[in-house]
Formats: structure tokens, C-alpha cells, sequence
């Protein structure tokens, strides 16, 4: 048995605890530059939650590594409220005090320590959101002046595939679930070719932006989900309405529409098992450019496989290609495929036989076109920003499908984040960058558990004149940390239910 497997795992693991954690220690650096600047009393800088692993003290300031690594504070007496909120284990913050000085007044140090000002206040709550949009900032330049290598459908808005039918998978049953595609409409709605400009009214910039519009969406008729397209088709422009199906366990809004893809032949079949007759050669080679099928154009690698060799029946097709890839010159062949459809395993199965996949079609295996491209690390922002706002709007909507289950906490983010490691380094800085421009706009929420909370108690404070009472405080902020806590360990179980599961 062989561990490396085991060790690539948990060293992916390790590089997605090491982003997280990174992201963190910049959004309680903000806060600490700030208030060490504004003049404040800083009683503890510590990345994570609960119990200390170990740390140093310096100039006063306790510096630790908490037991809980998806989260962090700065101990600051003077806002009375962060230092209970930002999570201390011992919740002794505001006092300035460790675990041992419990048995202090509550009141005796904050009345020895000077006020601080309103602009103090928003300024200290508010850098670790700006410390967050630097940092993703930072990293966003990465690709733009290196380059950062993409598929070609990922910068598309083109269709390059209807589904007839969606299947999808239920956890519960183990048991595939098979709908009518609602885009298809009986060859009535979006077509292949189809340009997507608009979902329910908005622009969209790629087809991961109309698929994220489309499941976030917020449009009903007569009480059921409904999404409304805007297409240009053949020089025109055309609407069209489409009740999209709920599907999966995580009852999201889909259509059943993918992009267009440019694609080659990749690797050709070698061959089969001795005891099948080794198919005729095609005529195909690496590079060729897949064009029209049966005079057909071909839009992308599903629509190959699901529309034009599903409607000849598996059987002959005339096949054009561009030899070389693109610009080259056409040439037709007449394609057996059912001689050339199936790509076989390598091992051999129960009695003898070979297992197929019918995923690799005529013979070879699809090669995608990929371009360098360098996205304006602005622009990269601001799109993160912008997808953060459509699911925060469907997430309070009575008529979206999106529900808090659909989110993710700490733990889903790690495995996330593991995940786009192993993808690629600018996948990962991709994925980082959202993260930190999530953190940014979440912590500004007007949430008594967040930045934003501290501002708008503090604003509350400006207006009255005076400010709130401790003990209101306090009973406020111990209500929010609970469905904070809640919320997390409900979120949680989601994600581990779709890392089990495979959702």
C-alpha cells in the first residue's frame, strides 16, 4: 500500500490551512497597525481561537497561535466590544487581563484607561477589511504580470452545449434523478451558438458569471422560478424564459447550458484487447481542430457527444476537421464510430471482460484550447466584489433558492482551497483573492459579531451623545456570538456532508 496519496493530501491540506491562515493574520494585522498608530492599548495579537499552542510577549503585547485556526483577534481594551467579539477563549479582552486575572473588577482598568475617539474606533474596525482588498490586491497582480494560462470557454458567454436532459446524483437515495433540460424546450429555447448577453436583466462577463446568476437567482412566476435570457442569435437579439430546474441536494437553479469550447484531437486510440478486430485508421491526427459533423458546425466536445453522434445513432458521420488546428486547411473523413467509440481501460474486470467509458469518443481523447491571459487585478476585485454581492442578495431574498446550508465555513473553504492547489498555483491565488474580498465585505456587515458591527455601535454612540450600556452590550454580543457558533457548526455539516458525499 502506498502512502504517497495520503502524503500529497494532507501536504495540499497544509498549503490551504497556510492561505487561510495567511489571510487571517492580514485581517487582524490591519487592525492591530491601526490602532498601534491611533495610540491604543493593545493587550493581544492572536491568529486562531481557544487555547494557546504558544507565543511570546513584547512591549506588553501578548503575540500567540491559538489551538483553532479558523479565526483571530486583537485584545483591545478601549473597544470594549472587540475584544469580546474577536474571540478571546477566556473573554477578558476588555479587561486587558490573562485567564489568571479573572478575579479583577470588571470596571477597575477600563476607568484607568483613556478614551478613545469616534474616528479612532471606525478607522481600528475598518483596516482589517482594507488590509484584506490590499492583500487580494497584491496577489491579483500576480497573473496580470505574469500571465495566467485559461481554457478559452472560461472568457465565454457563447453556448456551446443545450442539454435535452439533466441527471443528477441524490445523497440520500444514491439514486440518479433524471429531468427534461429546461433550456432545450424541445429545440424551442437556447440553441448552440446562442451569445448570452443578459441574466434577468444584468450583463454577465463569462459563462461561470451566467451560471453563478443563474443559481443565485431571484425571479419568480406565478410562484415558481423562472430566468430570463437575453441571447443574440444570428446578428439578432431575442428574450427568452426558461423555468429552470432544482436539482442535487443542494436544490440550486440549473438550466442544463455549457459553454463553446475550441477543441483538437488529443491522444488517439492505440488499440483494443487482442480479441477485438483493431479499427481501420480515420485519417485523424493530434492537432486536428474538430469542425462540422455531417455539414453540422460543432460547438463544443458535449455537443459532439450528446447532440450530433446521439442523433446519427453512434453510426457513420462525416467528419470535418481543420488539419493542423486552427486556420488549417479542411478535410473530410468518413468516420465509422461505432468502431471508434469507445476507449478502453488498461486492467481487465470480472470474467474476462474489459470495462468501456463512453466519455471518448471516434477515437481519441479531446485536447482543449487554452490562452494566456492577464485579468486587470482592479477589474479581478471588483468582479469578486460583485459576485459576493449577487449571492448575499440571494441569501436574504424570499424568492431565490439559495439557502445558508449553501454556504461554506472554515471547513469547506480549507477543502476548497486544497482543492485549487492542486489544480495550479493561479487557480489558487484566484480562489485566495475571493477569499479575501469575501472577508472584506462580510466583516463590514452591520453585524454586531463583525467589524461592521463595532462601526455601527460606535456610530450609535456618536449620535446618542453617550454611550451604549455595558451590560446591553455584553447580553447583545453573547446573542450574536451564539448563532455565529451555530451558524458555523450548521454550515460545517453541510461541508462535510459534501466532502463525504462528493456533492
Amino acid at each position: 500500500m502506498s502512502w504517497l496519496p495520503y502524503l500529497t493530501d494532507f501536504w495540499f491540506i497544509l498549503v490551504a490551512l497556510a492561505f487561510l491562515g495567511l489571510s487571517i493574520f492580514v485581517h487582524e494585522l490591519g487592525h492591530f497597525l491601526a490602532a498601534k498608530r491611533r495610540g491604543l492599548v493593545i493587550k493581544r495579537f492572536s491568529i486562531g481561537f481557544g487555547p494557546r499552542i504558544f507565543g511570546w510577549e513584547k512591549n506588553g503585547v501578548e503575540y500567540r497561535l491559538s489551538a483553532i485556526p479558523f479565526g483571530g483577534y486583537v485584545a483591545l481594551p478601549q473597544l470594549v466590544d472587540m475584544g469580546r467579539i474577536e474571540g478571546s477563549e477566556d473573554g477578558d479582552q476588555d479587561k486587558g487581563g490573562d485567564d489568571e486575572n479573572d478575579e479583577e473588577t470588571d470596571e477597575e482598568e477600563p476607568e484607568e484607561l483613556p478614551p478613545i475617539s469616534y474616528v479612532d474606533k471606525m478607522i481600528v474596525s475598518v483596516m482589517g477589511a482594507v488590509f484584506n482588498v490590499i492583500f487580494a490586491f497584491c496577489l491579483a497582480c500576480v497573473p496580470w504580470l505574469f500571465g495566467q494560462e485559461v481554457y478559452d470557454w472560461e472568457r465565454t458567454t457563447e453556448v456551446g452545449h443545450v442539454q435535452e436532459e439533466l441527471e443528477f446524483d441524490v445523497q440520500s437515495t444514491d439514486e440518479s434523478v433524471t429531468i427534461d433540460g429546461p433550456a432545450y424546450k424541445d429545440g424551442q429555447g437556447v440553441k448552440p451558438g446562442d451569445k448570452i448577453l443578459t441574466v434577468d436583466g444584468e450583463e454577465v462577463r463569462n459563462f461561470q458569471d451566467i451560471r453563478n446568476r443563474i443559481a443565485a437567482g431571484t425571479g419568480r412566476k406565478n410562484g415558481s422560478p423562472v430566468v430570463h435570457l437575453e441571447v443574440e442569435r444570428e446578428g439578432t437579439k431575442q428574450s427568452i424564459e426558461i423555468q429552470p430546474g432544482i436539482v442535487s441536494n443542494e436544490e440550486m437553479r440549473m438550466i442544463g447550458i455549457g459553454p463553446k469550447q475550441t477543441f483538437f484531437v488529443g491522444k488517439l486510440m492505440e488499440g483494443k484487447p487482442k480479441y477485438v478486430e483493431q479499427p481501420v485508421d480515420n485519417g485523424l491526427e493530434p492537432g486536428d481542430q474538430l469542425w462540422k459533423v455531417n455539414g453540422e458546425p460543432i460547438h463544443s466536445f458535449f455537443d459532439l457527444k450528446d447532440n450530433h453522434l446521439k442523433k446519427s445513432g453512434y453510426g457513420p458521420v462525416e467528419l470535418t476537421v481543420r488539419k493542423g488546428g486552427e486556420g488549417g486547411p479542411l478535410a473530410t473523413y468518413t468516420i465509422h464510430t461505432e468502431e471508434r467509440l469507445t476507449i478502453w481501460t488498461e486492467e481487465p474486470i470480472e470474467n474476462g471482460k474489459w470495462k468501456k467509458d463512453q466519455q471518448f469518443l471516434i477515437g481519441f481523447a479531446p485536447e482543449f484550447k487554452k490562452i494566456i491571459i492577464h485579468p486587470n487585478p482592479v477589474e479581478t476585485i471588483w468582479n469578486r466584489a460583485n459576485d459576493m454581492y449577487v449571492t448575499l442578495r440571494a441569501l436574504v431574498s424570499t424568492k431565490s433558492n439559495v439557502k445558508l446550508r449553501n454556504m461554506s465555513g472554515p471547513v469547506g473553504i480549507v477543502h476548497h482551497l486544497s482543492w485549487f492547489a492542486r489544480i495550479g498555483f493561479m487557480k489558487l491565488l484566484w480562489f485566495v483573492v475571493f477569499i479575501n474580498v469575501n472577508l472584506a465585505i462580510l466583516n463590514l456587515l452591520p453585524i454586531p459579531v463583525l467589524d461592521g458591527g463595532h462601526m455601527m455601535f460606535a456610530t450609535i454612540d456618536k449620535l446618542r451623545g453617550k454611550p451604549i450600556p455595558l451590560p446591553i452590550l455584553e447580553r447583545i454580543q453573547v446573542v450574536f456570538i451564539a448563532l455565529l457558533l451555530s451558524f458555523m457548526l450548521y454550515v460545517t455539516w453541510y461541508d462535510l456532508m459534501r466532502i463525504i458525499f462528493g456533492a
